[in-house]
């Protein structure tokens, strides 16, 4: 079985993507070269695209706080302040999560509200329509608030930025771990079938079936499936544990299904099916995630980084917060912040073509409350990446650390070794 026709078909056609977006630029006009420090008032503006329907509808709620938390740090809110000498100003936009909807509204906040700097998107899919759009655009600044596709800081935007991982380095170690600690030789899959799930397993089984491993079998399955019951009753006998690539509502109706089954294999979780956002809604599922490993950029409670903590404590005096810091916020947030304190060294003016911006946001190295950040030559985030294992307290559903591996780079999980997956 090939795991990663999808996947592999999606990178080899990033060239191509580049290129025919390279050749969009010469009918477009919009480049203007001039120094740019806002509009006429001096306020810089931000574009923030977020999901707000669907099965991650809450991601809107999420990069508010993130935006919220980084803020205060300037006396301002989730609807702008001062940051330096220079008034910012964000102006939001929901998305349903497809990339149709991600093209739409970015067009729309760079063509008709001529904002300064795009942040977002929060999807994969939305996250290769809007690097795209970058490529037509050079003289805009985009930032990703949580979008994770491999290919996005490869597709040549040099004004697009990543300060996080992208899917594949998430599972890094994940997939060894699994194998060798854990011992399972047998791996069933169930994901959604979009691109940041084709991903995030990719970055999973490259590593498990190097190791040995082999998959039994795979279901994807479309964003928003409520029933699994089929899939569930399909899974081989001689599976060891079953993959779990969902997210946000789909993957606690899936836990919820396999309570109600009686599924009695361990699971292993997509980098989202761990997430609070799925774990924090019924304690019925403890009988099923519970002892589910992951991996990603969100740290266990039991992580002591005082950087970590301040946030935390910060995110969740947030009315409506989750108990912990989701996945959908602790990304924006380490996403924002090194463009606000960009825009706080170039004092406003962002320069020709905001150039004076890119070097510094090029130049970042934070320690953020994940660990320290850097950015490679492709804009992509050098990050701390976590194991993580699903555990009890006290009733509710926690993640512990299992391991922290520093300095994660983009080569550091490749995808080459996807023909060892029978």
């Amino acid at each position: 079985m090939r795991l990663t026709s999808k996947t592999d078909r999606r990178l080899l056609a990033v060239g191509a993507i580049a290129a025919a977006s390279a050749l969009a630029l010469a009918g477009c006009s919009g480049s203007g070269g001039g120094s740019d420090a806002g509009g006429d008032d001096g306020t810089l503006t931000i574009g923030v695209l977020a999901v707000g329907e669907g099965s991650l509808a809450f991601a809107m709620d999420e990069s508010k706080r993130a935006i919220e938390v980084a803020m205060q740090q300037y006396g301002g809110d989730a609807d702008g302040g001062t940051v330096g000498d220079t008034e910012v100003e964000f102006i939001y936009e929901s998305t349903d999560g497809t990339s149709g909807t991600a093209q739409t509204k970015v067009k729309k906040l760079v063509e008709n509200d001529d904002v300064d700097i795009v942040f977002g998107p929060v999807s994969g899919d939305e996250g290769e329509a809007v690097a795209q759009y970058a490529l037509t655009v050079p003289e805009k600044t985009f930032v990703i608030s949580a979008a994770s596709p491999v290919g996005l800081t490869l597709e040549g935007a040099d004004n697009l930025y990543r300060f996080f991982g992208d899917s594949a380095m998430w599972m890094g170690g994940v997939g060894t771990y699994a194998h060798d600690d854990k011992g399972y030789e047998n791996i069933y899959l169930i994901a959604e079938d979009y691109s940041f799930p084709y991903d995030n397993a990719g970055g999973f089984f490259s590593e498990f079936c190097d190791a040995g491993g082999q998959i039994t079998g795979s279901s994807w399955v479309p964003v928003g499936t409520t029933d699994y019951a089929t899939i569930i009753s399909t899974i081989p006998d001689e599976t060891d544990a079953v993959y779990v690539g969902l997210g946000g509502a789909d993957a606690a109706s899936f836990l919820s299904q396999a309570v109600t089954a009686g599924v009695a294999k361990p699971l292993v979780g997509g980098t989202i099916a761990v997430d609070t956002t799925a774990l924090s809604g019924d304690t019925n599922l403890a009988s099923a995630a519970e002892g589910m490993i992951s991996g990603g950029p969100v740290p266990g409670q039991d992580y002591d980084n005082p950087d970590w903590i301040e946030f935390s404590d910060a995110y969740t005096a947030l009315p409506d917060a989750f108990p912990s810091p989701s996945i959908f916020a602790i990304l924006p947030y380490n996403s924002i912040m090194p463009l606000l304190m960009g825009i706080e060294t170039t004092g406003g003016d962002l320069g020709a073509d905001q150039e004076s911006l890119h070097e510094a946001l090029s130049a970042t190295d934070w320690n953020s409350p994940t660990g320290n950040i850097t950015v490679d030559e492709n804009n992509q985030g050098i990050v701390d990446n976590f194991i993580v294992e699903v555990q009890s307290d006290g009733g509710e559903l926690v993640l512990n650390t299992i391991s922290e591996a520093a300095g994660v780079t983009q080569d550091t999980v490749t995808y080459d070794r996807f023909d060892s997956c029978p």
